[in-house]
């Protein structure tokens, strides 16, 4: 009855410890249940505040777009000049806007500034095209073949074939990644398999769906226009250091007829894309430079009077990839509300009452 006793009298303290592990297990869970329930509320309060200036920013992009076609349109009529050049109010850069919260930066970039990719897919115009012509930009519906030019062929792919951008894209190519053991006139043809409709590949070069369903992701050609210049980066022959290279100096415009670069709106550090497209094995790089210089504040009046900056070397130059006009610009422009930044690119063409009408919007950074 003794020994009874003493475990009768033991049971309560084994109960007490066995409450008091449950009561710690207990406020253990609330604490935990607690804090994820504060971190749940931190979080979705801060996605709310998140969406919320995403929104705004949105519309605050969407103004800054409609003020640029405003003052684009403004600037060209109250210029009255029939060339387009950089001392123009058009050509802003860096205009920055504050708002409740952040701010708003934009820039505006003549296209034609670039060389633009699908023109790659344009042959040559019959005769030749007009730098002057009253579409600005735009060679002449294709129907012959490209008229024979001295020193017009520095680095030649299949002679006969090769349209007038593949040649500037591969002298492009040549100049600024002259390290690359990937040769130009490759790279240069896998472009235009991927932009031609059809899906026979030109020559060993040349890149179809054979190729690229072969890879560990396949995939197929576009044979359709280039979208945006990111699709370089999966074209045959194409890496990051190439794309990186060239990317200042290309451009994407829905019009493959567009090919034209405007000498008075060449930027400094951009004169290599006049340089790949004069063709002529006469002139240097730093002959581009130097006329480009000369071009003064209201630029080159004619194509003409900025192929005189070379003198005799002009002989044998192609100028029908020139011009002193444009009618696409982009507007690059970014808005930051606290931590919230949204980037945007629209893309405009004018027409010739000066209006000007969205062909594209893009948002991201590229």
């Amino acid at each position: 009855m003794k020994a009874l006793t003493v475990n009768r009298m033991k049971l309560p303290a084994r109960q007490s410890g066995t409450i008091l592990i449950t009561v710690v297990l207990i406020s253990a869970f609330v604490v935990v249940l607690v804090l994820e329930s504060i971190k749940t509320v931190r979080y979705q309060k801060q996605l709310s505040t998140n969406l919320i200036n995403r929104d705004q920013a949105y519309s605050y992009l969407m103004g800054m777009e409609e003020l640029a076609k405003i003052w684009l349109k403004k600037a060209f009529e109250e210029s009255k000049e029939k060339v387009v050049h950089l001392k123009q109010p058009w050509a802003q850069d860096n205009i920055t806007f504050p708002i409740d919260g952040g701010g708003m930066t934009a820039s505006i970039r003549d296209m034609q500034s670039c060389f633009n990719l699908n023109s790659i897919a344009l042959p040559a115009a019959k005769g030749g095209a007009k730098p002057e012509s009253d579409n600005p930009g735009r060679r002449e519906p294709p129907g012959g073949k490209e008229p024979e030019k001295e020193g017009n062929n520095r680095s030649p792919l299949m002679p006969g074939k090769d349209t007038p951008g593949q040649k500037v894209l591969v002298e492009l190519i040549a100049q600024v990644n002259k390290d690359s053991e990937v040769r130009p006139e490759a790279l240069a043809m896998a472009v235009k398999d991927w932009i031609d409709e059809d899906i026979d590949s030109d020559g060993v070069d040349g890149a179809e769906d054979d190729y690229y369903q072969s890879l560990d992701v396949p995939y197929r050609t576009a044979n359709n226009q280039i979208a945006h210049v990111s699709e370089l980066r999966v074209i045959k022959g194409f890496n990051a250091k190439i794309y990186q290279l060239l990317l200042p100096n290309i451009c994407v415009l829905p019009d493959k007829n567009v090919n034209q670069i405007n000498v008075n709106t060449i930027k400094q550090g951009a004169e290599v894309i006049v340089y790949s497209v004069l063709g002529s094995k006469k002139i240097t790089l730093s002959d581009v430079k130097s006329a480009i210089a000369n071009r003064g504040d209201k630029g080159f009046e004619s194509v003409e009077q900025f192929t005189e900056e070379f003198g005799d070397k002009q002989a044998g130059m192609d100028k029908t990839m020139l011009t002193v006009k444009s009618e696409y610009f982009q507007m690059q422009a970014k808005a930051e509300i606290g931590t919230t930044r949204v980037a945007m690119k629209t893309l405009f063409k004018k027409d010739d009452k000066n209006n000007f009408k969205v062909i594209s919007r893009y948002f991201g950074k590229e």
